[in-house]
């Protein structure tokens, strides 16, 4: 979401709990050192502090905050996660002192309850008045339903959660509670609602944080796409679901995909395109969070750096260590389970090309084995996975399992430490075919092949769908946008909530939208996967496609699982919900969303328990919530202790 509208604030308020201390950054030619309620009340002030909120989302999702929510079926911790990581993954060690925390969400949402109060009297035009109101309603739901989801409200049978503040508050504040989690939802409906009303239905030059067709921030088919997960969410939580929840999420969602072109919408026909730096803000992607290479004062991001605010550090935390975990002979292990690899003859070094290993987060092998199975019809294991890596330093010739020598690599030409260069020649140093090989097979390829059985935390396939060719640094992180809400997660939520109503059918329908569109590839797509992979060429690629995309539709045994219901039992034989699961992790693999995913559907338990060996032993049902923060329950000072949720 680019705001071009640069003015951050400091909100001056000092509230110990949840309220917090609203630190932004001060991004005006002329900064105020505090932003006091008599310029918020300005005109000035009120776009300031939706701004100011703006730019702190990037804060949440931007750095290695993305692996806190490992623990699901879809990643483990990767070899070099730090032992949060560990801990979230294993469902070992989970506690209040290392839980997820949300940075300035407490003080933002302070914040946008200024804008409401002070919008009422200030002297705006009444037609950025109402976008005003729309962006700070929209804002206050969505903090709002991402701070619930992690930490709940309190029920019959949860006696903690988050507390719910909707007054703007100036005076220190020492005390605070939980708030019920049917109040928390019922805010989030109103807010969402609200901002679905009165915001625009596309970005345009009027649009006051982002002009110009530039950036993607709330619009109301934004809001509405979040009302209707918020709907979806709550339909699962027994104790506080309305009757109507998934028919609304149905219709909400059958609304956007029916009325696409009215919303500026719409599906790329190749699954690739969508992930193309192009395309960042282009027709597909609804919501996301800028960064921004050439604009340090509104990002502050930095080249090469080691962290900090304005950081996309997505890209890096999902990628394996190419360079010393990798050597090309075939001696004894190479075809064991784990995989023994002899890194004397390294074929690799850091470029920019390959980028920065972090090893922060990897794919669940089995998972993603089952999940990805097809590689041939389907062409999002191609679009997702960086599966091969071309020579890029002169190594001595490679050894046979029997002792003959497989021949030296030869090294790319455009090899480089300060530019981003594809590759225009060389051998593959490193090869994931995605299926086993024999011997023979390794012994014929004079690099290092890895097989899906031998994926593990240490060596795996990279995801390169948030790669950043702008970077011109070995050890840059990225200046492309996160994307929070993509239109094909709509149909995915459309498939989920016709599901959960019993329309098998119309689930089918949507579901088939999303697998068919991934069976289609044009000839370019072939320039970013290994040889011997499966892809088209100008002369194959109607026949291909046609009959890709009948191979993709649900077949009879998958449309009779849909009709499943919903399974929640450790154990249990799969049911429709894990065939709608699956779906959403092959269309938005590596997008910070997973654990919401099995959170909202209850499948947390039984997946992790499934799929995720790490977790097995230790998953429990209250690890549906994350513990609350140590530090906001020592900050209540002043009248009953704030509560931990359960389990804890």
């Amino acid at each position: 979401m680019k705001i071009l509208n640069k003015t951050g604030i400091v909100i001056a308020v000092f509230v110990l709990f949840f309220s917090g201390v609203g630190c932004k950054k001060l991004l005006d030619e002329k900064p105020r050192a505090s932003l006091y309620p008599d310029y918020l009340g300005t005109p000035g002030g009120i776009p300031a502090g939706i701004t100011g909120v703006y730019n702190d989302l990037r804060g949440v999702f931007s750095g290695e905050g993305v692996y806190w929510w490992n623990g699901t079926d879809e990643s483990i911790y990767g070899s070099s996660s730090t032992s949060g990581g560990i801990a979230f993954d294993t469902y070992n060690g989970i506690n209040s002192s290392n839980t997820i925390y949300f940075n300035n969400f407490w003080s933002d949402i302070n914040t946008l309850n200024g804008v409401l109060k002070y919008s009422e009297t200030t002297t705006l035009a009444p037609e950025l008045k109402v976008q005003y109101v729309a962006q700070a309603k929209f804002l206050r739901g969505w903090i709002y339903f991402h701070l619930v989801q992690a930490y709940g409200g309190t029920t019959a049978t949860q006696k903690s959660g988050i507390p719910l503040h909707t007054t703007f508050i100036t005076a220190a504040n020492t005390s605070d509670a939980p708030a019920p989690l049917a109040d928390i939802y019922n805010l989030i409906i109103k807010d969402l609602t609200d901002a679905a009303a009165a915001l625009p239905n596309t970005i345009t030059s009027s649009n006051p944080f982002s002009a110009g067709g530039i950036g993607k921030t709330a619009t109301a088919a934004v809001a509405k796409a979040y009302l209707a997960k918020v709907y979806l969410t709550r339909g699962y939580l027994n104790e506080v679901a309305q009757p109507g929840d998934y028919q609304k999420a149905a219709d909400l969602t059958s609304d956007l995909i029916a009325n696409k072109s009215a919303y500026g919408l719409d599906l790329f026909q190749d699954y690739n395109d969508e992930h193309k730096p192009a395309n960042d803000y282009g027709k597909e992607n609804m919501f996301t969070i800028d960064y921004g290479m050439t604009d340090p004062s509104y990002s502050g991001y930095t080249q090469q750096g080691s962290g900090g605010y304005g950081l996309n550090q997505l890209p890096v935390v999902w990628r394996w260590n190419y360079i010393t975990q990798a050597g090309v002979d075939n001696g004894s292990g190479i075809d064991a389970v784990p995989q023994k690899i002899n890194t004397n003859k390294q074929p690799m070094q850091r470029d920019v090309y390959n980028g920065r290993p972090y090893v922060r987060v990897a794919p669940n092998g089995p998972y993603v084995n089952q999940v990805f199975l097809d590689q041939v019809h389907d062409c999002r294991w191609d679009a997702t996975f960086q599966t091969f890596w071309i020579c890029n330093q002169k190594v001595a010739a490679g050894v046979t399992s029997t002792g003959g020598s497989k021949g030296a690599l030869t090294p790319t030409s455009n090899f480089s430490q300060s530019a981003y260069n594809i590759p225009i020649d060389g051998d593959t140093a490193i090869l994931m075919p995605g299926a086993e090989v024999t011997m023979a097979r390794r012994d014929a390829f004079k690099g290092l092949i890895v097989t899906p059985k031998q994926y593990n935390n240490n060596v795996f396939p990279t995801v390169k769908k948030f790669d950043d060719p702008l970077r011109t640094g070995m050890n840059d992180f990225s200046s492309r946008p996160i994307v929070l809400m993509r239109f094909s997660e709509v149909y995915l939520m459309n498939a989920e909530a016709n599901y959960m109503l019993g329309n098998a059918d119309k689930a089918a329908v949507s579901l088939n939208v999303i697998r068919q569109r991934a069976a289609y590839r044009v000839p370019a797509d072939g320039n970013t996967i290994p040889q011997g992979q499966f892809r088209v060429t100008a002369a194959t690629q109607g026949t291909a496609n046609a009959a890709n995309v009948a191979a993709m539709a649900l077949t009879p045994a998958q449309q009779a699982q849909l009709s499943i219901p919903n399974n929640l039992t450790p154990g249990s034989p799969p049911c429709g919900m894990d065939l709608i699961l699956d779906e959403y992790s092959r269309e938005l693999f590596g997008d910070p969303r997973r654990w919401y995913d099995l959170v909202r559907t209850r499948q947390l338990v039984r997946r992790v328990k499934m799929y995720n060996a790490n977790g097995r032993p230790n998953v429990q049902e209250y690890h549906m919530r994350r513990p609350i923060p140590q530090s906001l329950i020592d900050a209540v000072l002043t009248g009953p202790k704030y509560p931990q949720n359960n389990g804890y």
